[in-house]
């Protein structure tokens, strides 16, 4: 989507146009997911987020302004909100909560919680640049040529990240 495209959606939207927040959830939910996915670390309260970034989205539509790249005002919003529910929960880091056994019991769960565990070690020694570019491409699905667009990164940069995450998250035997 165009930044003039986007422009125009957002003008619909502030007269009410509902549609229009249709076109933009479309074209942007998996990158609003990764970013606050990114930022949360626990799935739940990241679609949470997200849902509420698209009604604030609608609600804010008449103080966009257009000129200034629209995926980057999109992206500041989107991880500010998420800044603000990790501080609202208290918490630097949230953990997936691990499902119960149909008997309530959590101990047929020890190797699923091992694993979470450790591949939750393995992503925090990732730099953010390499943890942003790692989610973005696994959670959020996009290409490197999306990403380096996103992020205004070269396309060797973006690959570069990609491939020091992967070899770091090996080198912890997942």
């Amino acid at each position: 989507m165009t930044d003039s495209d986007f422009a125009k959606y957002m003008s619909a939207m502030a007269h009410g146009d509902r549609e229009s927040l249709r076109f933009i959830y479309d074209e942007y939910l998996k990158l609003i997911f990764a970013v606050v996915y990114d930022t949360i670390g626990q799935r739940e309260e990241a679609e949470d987020v997200t849902s509420e970034f698209f009604i604030k989205m609608y609600s804010v539509a008449a103080s966009y302004r257009p000129g200034n790249g629209h995926k980057r005002w999109m992206v500041t919003i989107a991880k500010n909100m998420a800044v603000d529910r990790v501080r609202k929960l208290g918490r630097e880091a949230l953990v997936d909560e691990i499902p119960e056994s149909p008997d309530n019991s959590r101990g047929s769960h020890e190797d699923e919680i091992v694993n979470k565990v450790t591949v939750q070690q393995a992503v925090k020694t990732l730099k953010p640049d390499e943890r942003e570019v790692l989610d973005l491409k696994t959670v959020g699905g996009f290409t490197f040529r999306e990403i380096s667009e996103m992020t205004s990164r070269p396309m060797g940069t973006v690959t570069w990240l990609y491939g020091e995450a992967i070899k770091k998250l090996r080198r912890c035997r997942l």
